[in-house]
């Protein structure tokens, strides 16, 4: 039920750095399974390399029948909760041997069923929309766990307009058991509604913490959409993840590490061979090259995590050494420590006085607008000619002279150039 990385330092030409056990699980209310739709899955399971599927509405109600309509090639069905109207199913990899199914309920119409992946238990739930939830409203598992599935409620902290009783009840629920939900709210919908042509977010996921209350370490991400089926599929990524980053392959000058006296030493040396013509001018770029190879550092790294100090190094070597938990967690605290240090240093060196340009680019980074460049757009042409022409002291300007004006201006704010 796990993959870890095997290397003994940062991987090269690779997106993740994977730090101990991990686990990708798919999420999908399918609305009836079919054979088609199994085929589907298959193709996109492969794709997202999923070790584990769970399904909502599966509309079954025999288990004999997930052999002609569920069967999904390269997956076992470990656990499933049958109805002819909702029901759950739960598909592990197969070659994934450390699995168990742990039960399954139906509590006052609310569907669950669980199952355990190596140490993980993963709770699939389904509440059908005119159902209202027990007390308690979901069952309880002990960290680390994960509940997700289609939970039908309605809450402000999910996207809605409004709240309801059940989405109150699992607020209430997430914290009175100290569970993080998983969710962005820059993330798509994961239920867009043909009849209201709008996005929802009925599927959830909630991160059971441990004893220092941290929540397991878990990313989503809400794919398109599903054939025939008004719910998108979320792969839910569980394990400590680093980001690699591939550089792109130019070469770079790094002048913050430039040895300046040198450089000016090599080109003071070498300038007065030179004479003062214009046919000197190859020679003299020439003598700025070869001071600048030999005095500023140049190139660039193809791989590298961004702030990976030599602590984050050699707590990772101890790691793969050791494989204690304990250690990951000391390693993803050193890697975060440096990130937090990083941005502080660069909030507290931006400043609008001295290069508002830098600002406004990260500002613009973070989601935010110039708010001068906005109020400056909005500014028609016509206004201006219309304001010249009213301020202007000449006797003969009327509506040609307006539209001139206004066709001038046009072609200043379209291309730049006057």
């Amino acid at each position: 039920s796990s993959k870890s990385s095997k290397s003994n330092g940062p991987p090269q030409g690779q997106r993740k750095l994977h730090v101990g056990p991990t686990i990708r699980i798919c999420q999908l209310n399918i609305e009836g399974i079919s054979r088609s739709k199994c085929e589907y899955l298959e193709r996109l399971l492969k794709k997202h390399s999923v070790d584990v599927l769970v399904l909502e509405e599966t509309h079954i109600k025999h288990t004999h029948l997930f052999n002609t309509r569920g069967r999904i090639t390269g997956f076992d069905l470990i656990a499933c909760n049958n109805h002819l109207k909702y029901g759950l199913a739960c598909y592990v990899k197969q070659g994934i041997e450390d699995c168990t199914e742990l039960k399954h309920t139906t509590i006052a119409g609310v569907f669950t069923t669980a199952i355990r992946v190596g140490e993980l238990t993963i709770t699939n739930v389904y509440k059908p929309p005119l159902v209202q939830r027990p007390d308690p409203p979901l069952p309880l598992s002990q960290h680390p766990s994960i509940h997700l599935g289609d939970f039908n409620s309605h809450h402000t902290m999910w996207g809605y307009e409004d709240d309801n009783y059940n989405g109150v009840a699992i607020v209430q629920w997430d914290s009175l058991e100290d569970k993080f939900p998983l969710f962005d709210a820059k993330d798509r919908g994961t239920f867009h509604s043909s009849r209201w042509k709008r996005e929802y977010n009925p599927d959830l996921c909630f991160l059971s913490k441990d004893s220092k209350g941290n929540p397991i370490i878990a990313s989503r991400t809400v794919l398109d959409d599903f054939p025939n089926s008004q719910h998108r599929p979320s792969i839910i990524n569980v394990g400590i993840k680093v980001p690699v980053i591939t550089s792109t392959p130019e070469p770079r000058w790094n002048f913050k590490k430039a040895e300046w006296e040198t450089f000016q030493k090599s080109v003071d040396t070498n300038i007065r061979w030179i004479p003062p013509t214009t046919d000197a001018f190859n020679r003299f770029i020439g003598i700025i090259k070869a001071a600048a190879k030999r005095s500023i550092p140049q190139g660039f790294r193809k791989t590298y995590i961004p702030c990976w100090t030599e602590e984050s190094e050699a707590l990772y070597q101890k790691y793969s050494l050791n494989k204690s938990p304990a250690t990951a967690t000391a390693m993803l605290e050193s890697l975060n420590s440096a990130r937090r240090e990083r941005w502080k240093s660069l909030v507290e060196e931006t400043n609008f006085t001295h290069s508002s340009r830098k600002a406004w680019a990260l500002f613009r980074q973070l989601g935010g607008e110039n708010p001068a460049y906005k109020h400056r757009m909005t500014i028609r042409v016509d206004a201006i000619a219309s304001h010249l022409i009213q301020t202007s002291k000449a006797l003969a300007l009327g509506p040609t002279a307006k539209k001139w004006l206004t066709s001038f201006f046009s072609k200043v704010l379209a291309t730049g150039k006057i």
